[in-house]
């Protein structure tokens, strides 16, 4: 106890300029204005679709997942990829490029029969009947089911762009 006694009247003896008291309150007081002023804004998320076109003649079931960015870009276009359906997830792309927008689109088998379908699938921003085209119309390999085909087609549209100016997106997909 007699210690902490000597060092708090050492503290007290030694001669601390008034001017370095008040630029340390100062300083004080600003990162505590700093802090209190900080603002948290809520982003309200939007899906950037307005709506998908699905012209089916009955094949598949077509579910739009959204919009996504590119994470990697992935140089291996599949798009054009023929194949048959079995019971595994299939993944296709056209070119992808890391930070532009991309659409994904799963194709599942609704028919048991053994059948050849082709998708096509366009991307459109801004209003009117068609708005501004993305990227050109990519179109997918010969797809084939037969009465056991139960996997999926998944595809990875690179939308040729990192920033959509025209709201909203169009997807037209057509299957054949």
């Amino acid at each position: 106890m007699t210690n902490l006694r000597i060092r708090l009247s050492q503290l007290t003896n030694k001669k601390v300029p008034a001017l370095a008291l008040v630029v340390v309150a100062m300083l004080g007081m600003v990162v505590g204005v700093l802090a209190a002023n900080i603002a948290v804004t809520q982003v309200t998320s939007t899906t950037g679709e307005i709506g998908t076109y699905h012209n089916n003649i009955g094949g598949f079931t077509v579910t739009d997942t959204g919009l996504a960015v590119v994470a990697n870009t992935n140089a291996t276009d599949s798009s054009g990829q023929s194949f048959t359906i079995l019971s595994t997830a299939v993944s296709l792309n056209n070119p992808l490029t890391a930070g532009h927008w991309m659409d994904v689109v799963t194709f599942t088998p609704a028919s048991p029969t053994t059948t050849s379908h082709v998708a096509k699938l366009s991307f459109h921003s801004g209003t009117g009947p068609e708005g501004t085209a993305l990227i050109a119309t990519v179109t997918s390999g010969t797809w084939t089911t037969n009465g056991g085909s139960t996997g999926t087609v998944t595809f990875y549209i690179d939308l040729g762009t990192t920033n959509i100016t025209t709201a909203p997106i169009t997807a037209y997909i057509t299957v054949t």
